[in-house]
């Protein structure tokens, strides 16, 4: 295995039981973390799938500008 892989390896590791000790510790219940953390997927994926829109929005732009067409709207 070369450094690289050792040091990604490790940093996986290291921030995989980072994670477990600190849900472990956390001063919330399990409920109450397992409620926060179900809010704050649902507000990634919405603000994930608003920047594959606009991601798209942008390849049809850069699209139709590399066809000739002088004016892009974003």
């Amino acid at each position: 295995m070369n450094s690289t892989a050792k040091f990604v390896t490790g940093f996986l590791l290291g921030s995989t039981l980072g994670l477990g000790a600190g849900l472990l510790w956390a001063p919330s219940t399990g409920r109450q973390t397992r409620k926060k953390l179900e809010k704050k997927s649902k507000k990634l994926a919405k603000k994930m799938a608003g920047l594959m829109g606009k991601e798209e929005k942008f390849q049809g732009a850069a699209g139709r500008r590399r066809a000739g067409k002088t004016q892009v709207e974003i």
